[in-house]
């Protein structure tokens, strides 16, 4: 609990909210307050503050034995250590009021204070629709009867939860494990949410480092849940309660003994759903978790109390869908609330209460009994409305919570090329953005079918099509886009041989750079951008001297040689990958380069031109690029439908500006990028930019392959 109200602090959690919706959010709060003042809950009088009043009156390292031996009944207190020290405070320091019922009193402000925890912990976390979200909260029926009315407790494990699932989001890994174990030890039915999680945790490669981190946070919780068991009272009063039967209560005879139980088969399937998520993002989590818990009580004969756990995640998932997903959620919870009121025990008022509750105490009310065929119908419209409910919320949120269909494939961008044009430099600044652990590339060199020292290089070049294994690279591409890893042997530039195979996993960004990484249709098809590289002759000249020559050892002469050599294959099968790709960039010098040939590494000035088809990002990253980059930036609309040339001169823009310009122009990054992007200056952050917005702008539009 100090890690949850720690994270609140400092934050504008209930501040900052129109009058209107401040004057609803304090009469929900009067409301309920009264109700605590005013009702004493029959659940509460028959078991509740019996234990409470018990524990207070005779202190004992089992409580719950020291309560049975003293005639206390084994249901009254069918709950964990957390939930056992939380409302014991609150019972004891009103235990001392002259009023009828005093200890119920503080039971009753112990909910109400994790009420408005819940409130703001909504809030903090989700400020975007925080307003809609706290009025679904403080305007929920069945919230208000279960909890104050009926007088359930399980307000405490609900705010863990969604504490645990809200902290993963925010990538807060061991906090989010403490919060699940401490779930766990106040209500065992807590135990199927970390499973959920470890299962998204460890499919999503991004995610999959930080499983230990939660799953050292659970510990503390999972100890304090495991070391009661050695308590015999605990055990009677806590791991035999009759509650646990009802999840396997509604099954479906097959034949004679068998039997499908609904809500384990519901839970695998939700479970399998979330495996499929290899590349998700932990919004995912969020509504996973909300329809498991929400058909935890269409699916069982749930008690009033099962359904507080479903009400904070139904109010953040419907809150930004709109008003027909908000409604659906009203008529739900309406629809609920009174067939649990008609079913379940309810409250009498305070001064009516007697010293002693009632020996044949039930929590099913009599309606229940002598209902008939109206209870049915009242069940079956619930469930129906609350089917109707998660179908529509399901069908709105998927989209939003993977905004950019990371879970379907994993994003690709193919880039060709003629050798020296700065492809490799393009991988290595995206892998920088992406991150190198999220990052395959699949490398054309790596596909040549001779060494540096075949004989056939003396009639051909790399360049020409037959020189290469086209067909396999093109195969292996495909698979590694669809996301299926592949073995490839790799080119060494230095010694001019090739290794071993070795495995190219299948990751978050597959990046396909080749020569001719854009001749097969289906691979252009298949990726979600296509990008073509170009420069001028000169400066393409002088760089790819300056890397044969200066890094890879070649001399001089043999480079300058391979360079006219190529000339013609260059012509003839490389440049014309230019028509075919999505963006083209030519990086130009300022200023006119001298003709000689020679390793130089003095810095030069270029300015970048991009054309780009069918992008609708271009003007908005103009002008973030000139007013936050402070980077002169031009747009010329060509003639074809559609295509612009841009052309930047970036020689000013550092990382940080880069980084500024990403932050406005890009959606949801904390979705794409694995760690903090590292943003680049200059021609290549202004690279990374475009080819981030290009791609983000496909995938996000609902790009088909």
């Amino acid at each position: 609990m100090g890690t949850l109200i720690a994270r609140l602090k400092g934050s504008r959690t209930l501040t900052g909210l129109s009058r209107g919706t401040a004057v609803l959010l304090a009469l929900a709060l009067l409301l309920r307050l009264a109700l605590v003042l005013l009702l004493v809950p029959e659940i509460h009088s028959a078991w509740f503050v019996p234990f409470f009043d018990d524990v207070i009156a005779h202190p004992s390292w089992d409580p719950w034995q020291s309560f049975l031996d003293h005639g206390g009944d084994p249901d009254s207190f069918p709950y964990g250590p957390v939930m056992f020290v939380w409302f014991g405070f609150w019972a004891w320091i009103t235990s001392w009021l002259p009023a009828p019922w005093g200890t119920q009193i503080g039971i009753g402000l112990g909910l109400l204070a994790l009420e408005v925890l819940l409130w703001a912990l909504v809030t903090r976390f989700r400020p975007a629709s925080s307003r809609t979200t706290l009025l679904l909260l403080a305007l929920s029926p069945v919230a208000v009867y279960a909890t104050y009315i009926h007088g359930q407790l399980d307000l405490l494990p609900t705010l863990l939860i969604v504490a645990s699932v809200l902290l993963l989001r925010d990538r807060r890994w061991t906090a989010a494990g403490v919060l699940g174990g401490l779930a766990v030890a106040a209500k065992f039915s807590s135990a199927f949410v970390p499973p959920l999680i470890l299962i998204f945790l460890l499919r999503n490669a991004r995610f999959r480092e930080h499983t230990r981190a939660y799953v050292i946070g659970l510990i503390p919780g999972l100890v304090l849940t495991v070391l009661p068991i050695l308590l015999p009272g605990y055990r009677t009063m806590v791991l035999r309660t009759p509650e646990s039967q009802s999840v396997v209560a509604y099954a479906l005879e097959l034949g004679p003994g068998l039997a499908l139980v609904v809500l384990p088969a519901v839970y695998l399937a939700l479970a399998g759903l979330l495996y499929r998520f290899k590349r998700g993002n932990p919004d995912i989590v969020v509504l996973v978790v909300g329809v498991m818990l929400t058909a935890v009580t269409l699916l069982t004969p749930a008690s009033p109390g099962w359904y507080l756990w479903s009400v904070p995640f139904l109010a953040l998932l419907a809150a930004p869908l709109g008003r027909q997903a908000v409604a659906s959620v009203w008529l739900f919870w309406g629809a609920a609330t009174v067939t649990l009121a008609l079913r379940a025990s309810g409250a009498t008022w305070r001064a009516a209460v007697g010293d002693r509750p009632a020996s044949t105490f039930s929590e099913v009310g009599n309606f229940v009994n002598r209902s008939g065929a109206v209870g049915a119908v009242l069940s079956t419209g619930t469930v129906l409305l609350g089917v109707l409910m998660l179908v529509l919320i399901y069908r709105r949120a998927r989209p939003r919570l993977d905004m950019y269909r990371l879970s379907n494939s994993p994003m690709s961008v193919a880039i060709a090329g003629d050798s020296g044009t700065g492809k490799d430099t393009l991988c290595i600044s995206l892998a920088n953005v992406f991150g190198e652990s999220a990052t395959s590339f699949l490398m054309g060199d790596d596909y040549h079918l001779y060494d540096r020292k075949a004989p056939l290089w003396q009639v051909t070049t790399h360049l020409h099509p037959a020189a290469n294994d086209l067909p396999t690279m093109n195969r292996d591409a495909l698979s590694l886009m669809r996301g299926q890893p592949v073995w490839a042997v790799h080119y060494d530039h230095t010694r001019g041989r090739f290794t071993k195979p070795r495995p190219i996993k299948q990751r978050e960004l597959v990046v396909v750079n080749g020569l001719h990484a854009l001749t097969a249709e289906e691979v252009r098809r298949t990726a979600d951008l296509t990008v073509y590289t170009s420069m001028d002759e000169r400066l393409r000249r002088r760089l790819k001297i300056n890397r044969d020559v200066g890094q890879r050892g070649h001399s001089l002469e043999n480079v300058v040689a391979s360079i006219e050599r190529r000339y013609p294959h260059a012509r003839r099968f490389i440049e014309p990958q230019a028509d075919l790709a999505s963006v083209v960039f030519r990086l130009e010098p300022v200023k006119p380069l001298p003709a000689e040939e020679a390793v130089d590494n003095r810095p030069i000035e270029m300015m970048l031109v991009a054309y780009l088809r069918g992008s609708s990002f271009v003007e908005a990253l103009q002008r973030t690029l000139i007013s936050v980059g402070n980077c002169p930036t031009w747009i010329e609309y060509l003639d074809t439908p559609g295509s612009v040339r841009l052309v930047v001169h970036p020689e000013h823009l550092r990382p940080a500006d880069t980084a500024a310009v990403a932050s406005y122009l890009i959606e949801r990054p904390e979705e794409l990028f694995t760690g903090t992007p590292v943003w680049l200056g200059k021609t290549r952050g202004a690279m990374q930019l475009i080819i981030v917005l290009a791609l983000l702008e496909r995938r996000k539009n609902g790009r088909t392959r």
